[in-house]
């Protein structure tokens, strides 16, 4: 541990220290004679050295004895500059644009995905991990507080939402390329497709006969006498489905038939009011703000919304959750969706490196300064703590050499000066 270690080199320097003093009286009371001279020397030397290596050493973290002598508590008084350059450092070395880039150029981040949801466990990590959260997100749905804001936040988009312009769009878009005539002909297949069932002609034949007995009783009491009403009802429905199906046989087949002409000008006669017909806008804002107010409206909404948060918290709680089996499976079919088209995962990577390019000077100046506000906001004796666990250990060695240094300068000052002394 680096705390144990720390505490370890310091005694050792304390001890080497303690050592020296030792030796020092010793020698001293020896008053400095014959081999003690040389021995209070050195250990003169290597009290100096240990103590000018302590004070060095303690200097970098904080003020030496409780003193404020000058420049000392280095780290804590050069804190921001410390934060500031650090910050630096890392936006230099490891946030530039291009290296981030070059990274994604080497790993596609589509095949990683396709290759990671394609294992079974990872698949039923994922949808454990979105049913848990769907679950805790439905949870705080149920805060009055939260749904309040919710609806009001809804309400406020709805009214923003020009409708009218909406559905102009969608008129436009339908009506590019003859799509609206595509369309009309499906419905006209459709169409055609339930009047040929046997029910549908039976249930007609039905409704014949019920207008004909309410409409004109006496005539309808009367034909009851020569022939059957429901041979009659039944009659009267197959000729209409076969006149109605004629025509609508002619409209199917024929691209310029009156009946497409007349739906082309209805609909871009209407597509034109939309976009240019204030007085069509102004009804549409008030059916829109109308049915946002009607309170069977908001009352229906309120019900079905409640209705579908209720059957989600009750299914993603039950051990058989449908919703939990739709993510796997949802899950498995993207990734394999990933792995069998190449273009697919070519336009995500392609995506993401654009999306890195346009939002990176922005990450880069966040993170910058998320690091720089870090250091800064960290308590200054929890900063010292880490520096002193982190390099502190290792500093203490400086205050062993110090002292062993000391130690032997102190033999060779004092065999140049009797050298000096002899000459």
């Amino acid at each position: 541990m680096p705390a144990s270690r720390l505490r370890r080199n310091r005694r050792w320097a304390l001890a080497l220290l303690l050592l020296a003093f030792a030796l020092f009286v010793g020698s001293a009371l020896k008053q400095g004679q014959g081999v003690y001279a040389w021995t209070l020397a050195a250990s003169e030397a290597a009290m100096v050295g240990a103590l000018a290596d302590w004070f060095a050493v303690v200097a970098l973290f904080r003020h030496p004895l409780g003193l404020p002598f000058p420049h000392t508590a280095i780290l804590p008084r050069r804190r921001d500059q410390l934060a500031q350059r650090l910050a630096e450092f890392i936006r230099t070395h490891f946030l530039q644009e291009d290296a981030i880039l070059r990274l994604l150029g080497r790993y596609s981040l589509a095949t990683g995905l396709s290759n990671w949801l394609q294992r079974p466990k990872n698949r039923d990590l994922l949808a454990e991990q979105g049913q848990q959260l769907l679950y805790r997100t439905l949870q705080l749905a149920q805060l009055e507080s939260f749904r309040q804001s919710l609806a009001t936040s809804l309400a406020a988009q709805l009214r923003r939402l020009d409708l009218s312009h909406w559905v102009a769009q969608v008129l436009q878009l339908l009506t590019e390329d003859g799509r609206h005539q595509a369309l009309l002909s499906d419905a006209i297949a459709q169409l055609d497709g339930w009047l040929s069932q046997d029910s549908v002609q039976e249930e007609l034949a039905q409704q014949i006969e019920r207008l004909l007995q309410r409409a004109y009783p006496k005539l309808f009491s009367w034909l009851g006498a020569v022939i059957d009403p429901a041979s009659l009802s039944q009659n009267l429905a197959r000729n209409f489905v076969r006149a109605a199906q004629e025509t609508l046989h002619d409209i199917h087949q024929d691209p310029e038939h009156p009946k497409r002409l007349s739906f082309d000008q209805w609909l871009r006669r209407n597509l034109q009011r939309l976009q240019q017909d204030p007085a069509l806008q102004l009804r549409i804002r008030g059916w829109q703000e109308g049915l946002l107010e009607h309170p069977a409206a908001r009352d229906y909404v309120y019900r079905v919304v409640a209705d579908l948060h209720r059957w989600l918290l009750h299914d993603l709680q039950a051990p058989h959750s449908r919703s939990r089996r739709l993510l796997r499976q949802g899950a498995g079919w993207f990734g394999g969706l990933l792995a069998t088209q190449p273009e697919l995962r070519q336009a995500i990577d392609g995506y993401v490196e654009d999306s890195v390019r346009r939002l990176f000077p922005t990450l880069q100046d966040s993170f910058t300064q998320h690091i720089e506000d870090t250091i800064r906001a960290w308590p200054m004796a929890d900063m010292i703590r880490v520096l002193e666990e982190g390099i502190g250990s290792d500093l203490q060695y400086i205050r062993i050499n110090g002292t062993a240094v000391g130690f032997f300068l102190g033999l060779v000052i004092h065999g140049v000066f009797l050298l000096l002394g002899w000459f």
